[in-house]
């Protein structure tokens, strides 16, 4: 099942585990204002997907 998640957000594996370091609320907001930037239509429909299911 995992190995089937990451091969649909074509990712590999160990990235869905790596949780990264702490962070501040200003650096997570500069990421996430920096992927929504530089991504194309289906990546911010799946992020948002993502976000969603995750938030609930």
């Amino acid at each position: 099942m995992l190995i089937k998640l990451s091969r649909a957000l074509e990712v590999e594996m160990w990235e869905m585990f790596d949780f990264g370091h702490n962070v501040t609320i200003k650096e997570l907001k500069e990421n996430l204002q920096s992927f929504v930037k530089t991504s194309d239509e289906p990546s911010l429909r799946l992020a948002s997907k993502i976000i969603r299911a995750v938030s609930r």
